[in-house]
């Protein structure tokens, strides 16, 4: 009788299986579109190879994601922090290495540097997908020997973005500025056996138009400005400029437009460029002391129209920035709607802090209201201790040949 059992557990579970398997792939595609998550998304296509066949992630039907939030270490392995609505979210270990730093974060994809061979790559954290790009070893000493300093010296990566998002467009440039050396940018196709380097600094013609200062140094943030574009500050907080991409080629950016932020935006701290539904916020802030010996951070909104030759960058405080929720990082800002999230609420600013919290040294997870002007802590951890970069969940493949599609 148990045998006998046995064969009718048997049975039943390759019925269910059957069943499963044989949806028809209208309703699963019907089915899959009250899902919001991505993560769930990912799980749904993982019931069968039916299902996956079924729905397609290059016609991926979600609304911009909650990005993930990667966090490099000196010593172990990069770690990943899913923010949840009830929790801290879940932290767990990927297989970035610590030897490898992150440069930018564009469209889901990071810019990688490793640190012995000096190559490049992108890295898709939620795909795992990576496209390989050439060393600039041999363009950094050839830069370094035409300002009359030996190979390996202050000529290294600062900050890289991307032109546009791989997985929609293979004609992307990836685009990495150097420190020390006037801020100079170099270029490289996908498919390009080595870098190229602008003729001369971008920002070579900026000293001129400012007698008796020095706009050039540092770049605080630079981030993508509708198609082919760029906007930056830097100069200490203090300047603004929009770069025209040309993807070649071979690949160029140049300054178009450049001037003084408006003077209303305050340059006590960094200030971050946030593209938000169709718009450029600027984000900006000072620091102010609490009862319990912390530093909590007031951060300000600005709609930022960034001016052009001949006319001047506008910015304008906003007091409400309605059902976005921002996630602020150096050149890698991220805007979503809270509605898309359930529990999740909108006219929210998300950072992270490092200091001495409490007497201990932690980094924090912060999330600052803007109606009400209150930073709460929504996680800290002394394991997030290093460079903390977002990324936005991004399904598409640049291959096209994702993991789990066969």
């Amino acid at each position: 009788m148990d045998g006998w059992r046995g064969e009718v557990k048997m049975a039943g579970a390759i019925t269910r299986r059957a069943m499963w398997a044989g949806l028809s792939a209208h309703l699963v595609n019907i089915t899959s579109k009250f899902l919001r998550s991505a993560a769930d998304f990912l799980r749904f296509r993982a019931v069968c190879r039916s299902w996956r066949s079924a729905l397609p992630l290059s016609r991926c039907h979600l609304p911009p994601q909650l990005p993930i939030l990667l966090v490099g270490s000196a010593f172990e392995n990069w770690m990943t922090f899913r923010l949840t609505a009830d929790s801290a979210g879940h932290c767990c270990r990927t297989g970035i290495s610590a030897f490898i730093s992150c440069l930018g974060s564009s469209y889901g994809w990071l810019i990688l540097f490793h640190k012995d061979s000096k190559e490049v790559s992108l890295f898709n954290p939620y795909t795992a997908e990576a496209i390989p790009l050439p060393s600039l070893t041999p363009l950094l000493d050839k830069i370094e020997q035409e300002n009359g300093n030996e190979p390996g010296g202050g000529a290294t990566p600062e900050h890289a973005l991307l032109s546009s998002d791989p997985t929609l467009h293979r004609d992307f440039l990836a685009i990495v500025f150097l420190e020390a050396v006037h801020l100079r940018c170099v270029t490289c196709r996908p498919g390009e056996r080595s870098w190229t380097a602008n003729p001369n600094s971008i920002f070579l013609d900026l000293r001129l138009t400012i007698p008796g200062e020095d706009p050039s140094l540092p770049l605080m943030e630079v981030v993508p400005y509708g198609e082919g574009r760029l906007c930056a500050i830097y100069g200490d907080n203090m300047y603004w400029a929009v770069l025209g991409v040309d993807p070649g080629p071979p690949g160029r950016v140049k300054v178009t437009a450049w001037g003084r932020l408006p003077s209303c935006v305050p340059h006590t701290i960094p200030s971050a460029l946030v593209p938000s539904a169709g718009e450029l916020l600027l984000v900006t802030g000072c620091r102010k002391r609490t009862t319990n010996a912390t530093s909590d951070l007031i951060l300000r909104v600005f709609r930022f129209d960034p001016g052009d030759m001949g006319r001047e960058a506008v910015a304008s405080e906003v007091a409400d920035i309605g059902d976005r929720m921002l996630f602020l990082g150096r050149s890698h800002s991220v805007s979503v709607a809270a509605r898309d999230f359930t529990g999740f609420q909108g006219n929210a600013i998300y950072f992270v802090d490092y200091g001495l919290i409490l007497g201990k040294t932690l980094t924090a997870l912060c999330v600052f209201r803007l109606r009400s002007g209150e930073t709460a802590h929504v996680f800290e951890s002394d394991e997030l201790r290093y460079t903390a970069w977002w990324a936005s969940p991004n399904l598409r493949s640049y291959n096209g040949s994702l993991r789990g599609d066969n």
